[in-house]
Parts: structure tokens; C-alpha cells; sequence
């Protein structure tokens, strides 16, 4: 890198005039020290993008089977079948869950993710999926839901293959079931980190990265908006992230179907329940300043995806209000029920936030609240 002061200027003005930042762009970014000018940029393409708004949700996190085949070295959550704590909530449990959430918290979004359970076939997602459209049209009917509708964001990339495995069926005809079922979205996990050598060393047995990035665009294809994540602070290096989030750019550029992208900080696990850990070389947690740095030069590079989120389960709510002055717009939701990344290590554990957290850490911060779920539509201030 050249004198980080020249490079910092050059850098500005490519921000100033929209020119698109290149590999070596990213990763003079994640050299340089200066992460307060990194941010006082990316905020500047926030404001340019959302002004003085900052995005929340009301989610409940439904966690519905930690059993688990693919057994990735830094996950706490998963389980072999048989194993104590090892369980599958029957689709009765799950509707019961989710009315529950809804009469005590009037959540507008169920954000659905589990492990890669093989004894489950494609008929119980379809179910789940049918039920909870069946709430949400219920909801939409006695006018509960006549301006906070009920979002269903459900199952990663890596599940979705895993049901398409199970069932001998392509992504695509999975896919094309659950929309017809009543899926609005699907999250972004599962993407991890996309270099090969990395993922064979954390999670060998999941789905490729080129498989996960063909799998979005499918979803996308298909009509079905999803989010992309970036899991970082274990064994990557600053080439893997930029490379990580320029394919995430590309395969924006051809679909347009990513809503928001989620950096997630490696979390050293508090349990010893996970199949294996990631060598003792990995510091147990990121710093702030490396979430700071990542969620500001994800802003900088994804120059076409909407929205970046912080994930205040894994950062801790008071760094997530610190990043909304580092290109962040989005601070997330409630995360109510959350277990995967309790068990990961999080900050802020399965009880989750009150939507009155969420405000009250935005408007704080100099910032405007605005109620929303993983569409981005029917947006309320």
C-alpha cells in the first residue's frame, strides 16, 4: 500500500464520483490502521444511500433441530441424533411457538434456521411453511397484521441442499415448493467464508462456496429475495474477505436478489458440545475495531447491495449502535429465542432485545428508527 494518507484521498474520490472499488482497493482498506476515516467513507455512502435512517426488526428466531450432519469445527449448536440436548420441534411445536411470539411480542418477521437434519423429509418444511402462512394470513385478517405483516425468512442455502439431497430433487425444485408453500426470503448463512482451503479446514463437509453462490442465484432466479453473510476472524486472511465479498457483488450485478449483506464475527464457543475447535491460534474473540473495519469496508466494496446489517448477537448492542456511524444501516432485529449463536459465544444470548432497545440505542445515536422486516417494504417510522 501506498502512504496511507494518499491512498485514503485516492480512495475518496473514487467514493466522491461512484467509481467501483477494485481487489487491491479492498485490501489497502484492510491494511491501512486508519479505521476512522475508513468509516467516516463508508458512512458517507450510507447517508448517500439512507440518510439519517436506521433500519429494525421485530424477529423471533426459530431454531427448529440442532441434529446435524455437517458438524462445521466452529459451531457449538449442532448435534449428532442421539445426543443429549440433540432435538426436533414437531410442526406443532413450531405453530404453537410462533403464536406464542406473536401475542407476546407482535413480532413481524420468523427467521427460520436449524441444522442439517437427515431424517427430515421435504414434507415437514412444506408443512411449516403452509402453518405459518396460515398465521400470517389469519393475522392479516382480524387487521393485527394490516401494517406490521408477518415475514417468513427460512432456511439457508446449506439446508435447502441438504433437502434437495435427502429428496433426490434439484435446488430448483425445491425451492419452487417452498415459494409455493408460502417462503418470502431466505437468510444468508451458510456462506461462511468462500475460500476453498479455508473451508475445508471449518466446515469440510458443507457446501462449497460456488455451490452456495449458485444456489442464491437460483432463489433468485426464482424470485425469492435473500441475505448473505461472511463469517470472519478464524482462519481467513484479508485476501479471503475481499475476495469473499466481490463474488457476493458479482452475483449481484447479474441478479439483484441480495437485500442485505451480514459480516458475522468468528465467536469462540462456550461449550465443548461441537464436534472439534478451530486451533488455539484463533483468538476467542474479534475486537472492535476488526467489526468496525469489516462492517465499513463491506459498506465501501458492496457498492450494489442495499443494506448492510450488524449482527447485534454477535457484536453486542453497544458496538452495533457504534456502527451505525460506520456505514451500517441496518441494526438488526429483536433475534427473540435466538440459541445458535448463544452457544457460539454471543453477546446478547437467547432472550434477545426488546424492540424498545432497538429505539431506544438508534435514536441515541442521532439516528431515526424505522420498523421494518427482511423485504424492506411497507417500511413504518
Amino acid at each position: 500500500m501506498d502512504d496511507p494518507r494518499h491512498f485514503l484521498s485516492k480512495l475518496h474520490s473514487k467514493v466522491v464520483t461512484r467509481e467501483r472499488l477494485s481487489l487491491e482497493d479492498g485490501l489497502d482498506l484492510f491494511r491501512s490502521p486508519d479505521v476512522v476515516k475508513i468509516g467516516d467513507l463508508a458512512q458517507s455512502v450510507r447517508r448517500r444511500l439512507h440518510g439519517n435512517t436506521v433500519y429494525y426488526s421485530v424477529n423471533f428466531h426459530l431454531n427448529h433441530t440442532n441434529v446435524c450432519d455437517t458438524r462445521c469445527y466452529f459451531c457449538a449448536f449442532s448435534r449428532d441424533a442421539g445426543d443429549p440436548g440433540a432435538y426436533t420441534l414437531t410442526v406443532d411445536e413450531i405453530e404453537t411457538r410462533v403464536r406464542e411470539a406473536l401475542a407476546r411480542w407482535d413480532i413481524n418477521e420468523v427467521h427460520i434456521v436449524g441444522g442439517h437434519n437427515p431424517a427430515l423429509r421435504l414434507d415437514y418444511y412444506t408443512e411449516m411453511i403452509r402453518r405459518l402462512r396460515q398465521i400470517k394470513k389469519e393475522r392479516a385478517g382480524t387487521g393485527e397484521g394490516k401494517n406490521v405483516p408477518l415475514f417468513i425468512k427460512a432456511f439457508s442455502a446449506t439446508e435447502i441442499n441438504g433437502i434437495a439431497k435427502r429428496e433426490g430433487l434439484g435446488i430448483r425444485e425445491v425451492l419452487e415448493i417452498l415459494k409455493q408453500a408460502g417462503l418470502d426470503s431466505m437468510p444468508g448463512g451458510g456462506a461462511e467464508i468462500f475460500s476453498p482451503e479455508v473451508r475445508r479446514k471449518i466446515c469440510p463437509r458443507k457446501m462449497s462456496g460456488e455451490e452456495w453462490i449458485a444456489a442464491h442465484r437460483t432463489a433468485h432466479e426464482l424470485g425469492i429475495p435473500t441475505n448473505a453473510t461472511m463469517l470472519y476472524g478464524h482462519l481467513e486472511n484479508d485476501h479471503d474477505c475481499v475476495e469473499h465479498m466481490l463474488k457476493i457483488r458479482a452475483l449481484q450485478d447479474e441478479t439483484g436478489g441480495f437485500q442485505a449483506f451480514i459480516p458475522l464475527p468468528y465467536c469462540q464457543p462456550r461449550s465443548k458440545s461441537g464436534p472439534a475447535a478451530l486451533p488455539r491460534s484463533v483468538p476467542g474473540e474479534t475486537s472492535g475495531y476488526l467489526d468496525l473495519k469489516v462492517l465499513s469496508i463491506a459498506r465501501l466494496m458492496l457498492d450494489n447491495v442495499p443494506h448492510v446489517r450488524v449482527h447485534g448477537a454477535a457484536t453486542g448492542l453497544k458496538l452495533a449502535q457504534a456502527s451505525l456511524s460506520f456505514g451500517v444501516d441496518d441494526i438488526g432485529g429483536t433475534n427473540l429465542d435466538e440459541k445458535i449463536m448463544r452457544e457460539s459465544g454471543g453477546a446478547n444470548g437467547e432472550k434477545g432485545l426488546s424492540p424498545a432497545d432497538l429505539v431506544r440505542y438508534i435514536e441515541s445515536a442521532g439516528y431515526t428508527p424505522c420498523l421494518t422486516d427482511s423485504s424492506y417494504a411497507g417500511l413504518q417510522v
